[in-house]
């Protein structure tokens, strides 16, 4: 497969931008993002089979118990973000207030303890149990997008964590896809897909008595950081790379699992 670099201008530390020059600086990089999404992750094996409906549901519980294991993490990860960023976020009221929205809404949507309540129903429904997801012990080729976010937030730049973020736009449509091929091609009703339709709401779209969707809040901030010129970032790692990398890691994860389910058929 060949994934197609990103090449713009580098960033100046300090240099600030207006907000016309973040806006199409963020747009680009999402617009990136979404093009690797595509190619890494929705183009790969494990989705085409889902989208036909040929995928084994031995696949499709391998697959989630790695991911129900994968959310409880990075929901803390995310959470953490707001004490690490905590400086920012008091100079930016408005970010302040829709982040904190975003973290209570992780945690107290339906109800406590949240999203991750929507993940243990969906859990019955493929039929795994909760211990398969307490106790999983990940795949190698699933734990490297939750150890990279990790290393992001604790050893990175403000910039490299939320331009990584931006992975968050595509995991709505790609929630919308699996939705749909549940529906569509294995049989389950609105009831049984809940947790990719709430992630589809919340990652693309204000919800719960006004919740800035996931993307629109993540996009913002980036535009901020860019238009205060807060854009430092370690020798190696670059505005495009942060996200594209943790792209390939999605694609890693789905490639793993299917890799993994094919050599227990």
């Amino acid at each position: 497969m060949t994934i197609t670099n990103v090449n713009l201008a580098p960033l100046k530390v300090g240099g600030a931008m207006s907000e016309q020059e973040a806006e199409q600086r963020v747009e680009a990089l999402y617009r990136a993002t979404l093009d690797r999404w595509e190619e890494r992750v929705n183009q790969g094996p494990f989705m085409q089979e889902l989208r036909k409906g040929t995928l084994p549901m031995e696949a499709i519980q391998l697959f989630w118990k790695n991911w129900a294991y994968f959310v409880f993490e990075i929901n803390n990860i995310v959470a953490c973000a707001y004490q690490r960023h905590i400086g920012f976020l008091k100079r930016h009221w408005d970010l302040m207030t829709a982040f904190s929205a975003k973290v209570a809404d992780e945690y107290m949507h339906p109800k406590p303890p949240g999203h991750v309540l929507v993940v243990m129903e969906q859990s019955k429904i493929f039929g795994v149990s909760d211990e398969d997801v307490i106790a999983c012990q990940m795949l190698a080729e699933c734990r490297g997008i939750l150890e990279y976010k990790r290393g992001l937030l604790h050893e990175g730049s403000i910039l490299e964590w939320w331009a990584a973020m931006a992975t968050e736009e595509p995991i709505g449509y790609w929630a919308r896809e699996w939705r749909q091929a549940l529906m569509e091609k294995y049989g389950l009703n609105l009831n049984q897909v809940s947790y990719f339709k709430t992630h589809e709401e919340a990652d693309l779209e204000e919800h719960d008595e006004g919740v800035m969707g996931h993307g629109q809040f993540n996009r913002t901030v980036l535009k901020r950081l860019l238009q205060e010129g807060l854009v430092w970032m370690r020798p190696g790692f670059t505005f495009e790379y942060c996200p594209l990398t943790a792209v390939d890691f999605y694609g890693i994860f789905f490639d793993g699992v299917y890799k993994h389910a094919q050599k227990k058929s």
